[in-house]
């Protein structure tokens, strides 16, 4: 026999045991008083208002049974009820809080499921072990940031590098290799060959072009010197440039520089998030909105086909949603909550919410999605 059997039935057999001292018994003996109590005021009716005679018939055993039977109904009906009542209150509702908790804690709530959820013993126990066990998740978890950290890091530190590459090798050379084809096609007389130069030449300005469109996806420059407001205004402008999408840019409040991991973080989620409307909604509009307040609030809308959004992060990587997981863990590393909602056919909806903007100490999080 298993332990989670073992403990089972220990459940049942203490619930068991609760429920026949505080309900069945007292309702059996309240009804066993009630039943003499009735057949004893019953014969005494009626010795005071019938004769002799009419008192034997009246009082005979099938009158009195039909007397006492009604009564015998009592305990099942009082014991039905009490039982429903009992396991309404004590245990089902106990347990759909702890299950709602359960899976805010799977989105990183670790301070709701500390709340008492009452119950009986057992599902009070239930809780001390799940908090036990996301104190244990929440250790692992802020170890595990550090690591993230490091890597997400070090990504930017090798996009900084390649877009360094890029702009001041490979650009360079093909400019220069532009400008030969421009110098040869000065000295060539032929119209044939002239205008093959000629297409040799506007493939490599649409090269350059999109070595340069590359170079600033690595190395956001307008992030650097400008800061997010351009940064996200030029992303949507290129977002619509290089694709058959209609992009808005919406700003509300005060604009603020942010700290640098904040401000690329931030732009990072919206670039993923632009980048899975292009590729995966089938969207003919997106907008993408930031609201300076108290905190900070980045949002992703479009009107594509939507998607069947994951119950737990734990199962964005297994559905093949790594974009959400990626921008999952930029939201947690700079302490704010991801939020995103969608369903078939009616668009989606991505949001990340800041209050702490120092970027220093992570507020704690909770992920909604619906």
């Amino acid at each position: 026999m298993t332990k989670e059997q073992v403990n089972s039935r220990s459940l049942w057999r203490s619930l068991t045991v609760r429920m026949f001292a505080t309900i069945i018994l007292p309702l059996t003996l309240l009804s066993m008083v009630i039943a003499v109590a009735s057949v004893t005021i019953h014969q005494r009716q009626m010795r005071e208002h019938l004769s002799e005679e009419d008192m034997k018939i009246a009082t005979s055993p099938a009158l009195e049974l039909t007397l006492v039977t009604p009564l015998v109904l009592i305990p099942p009906l009082l014991f039905s009820v009490a039982g429903l009542w009992f396991v309404t209150r004590q245990i089902i509702q106990p347990l759909q809080k702890l299950e709602a908790k359960a899976a805010a804690l799977a989105w990183g709530d670790f301070k709701t499921i500390q709340e008492p959820v009452g119950g009986i013993s057992e599902v009070q126990h239930l809780q001390m072990e799940l908090t036990e066990m996301s104190r244990k998740v929440q250790a692992a978890q802020e170890g595990l940031h550090d690591y993230i950290g490091a890597i997400t890091s070090a990504q930017e530190d090798e996009r900084t590098r390649l877009a360094r590459e890029l702009h001041d090798d490979t650009i360079q050379a093909v400019i220069a290799l532009k400008q030969r084809v421009q110098l040869v096609e000065k000295l060539v007389k032929d119209q044939n060959t002239r205008q093959s130069l000629k297409s040799l030449e506007d493939l490599a300005e649409q090269t350059i072009e999109n070595l340069r469109r590359l170079t600033r996806a690595l190395r956001p420059i307008y992030l650097e010197d400008l800061g997010l407001v351009t940064a996200l205004e030029m992303l949507v402008h290129e977002i619509h440039q290089a694709n058959d999408l209609q992009v808005d840019f919406y700003k509300s409040g005060q604009e603020r520089r942010l700290p640098r991991e904040v401000e690329l973080s931030l732009y990072r989620i919206a670039q993923e998030a632009l980048n899975n409307v292009v590729h995966h909604a089938q969207a003919s509009y997106a907008v993408l909105s930031i609201f300076f307040d108290d905190g900070i609030k980045l949002e992703v809308k479009d009107d594509g086909i939507g998607f069947f959004v994951p119950k737990s992060p734990t199962d964005f990587a297994p559905n093949g949603h790594f974009g959400l997981l990626g921008m999952r863990e930029r939201t947690d590393l700079i302490g704010g909550t991801l939020e995103v909602q969608s369903e078939t056919g009616e668009g989606t909806c991505l949001s990340v919410w800041l209050t702490n903007t120092s970027g220093n100490s992570p507020k704690e999080k909770t992920h909604l999605i619906s």
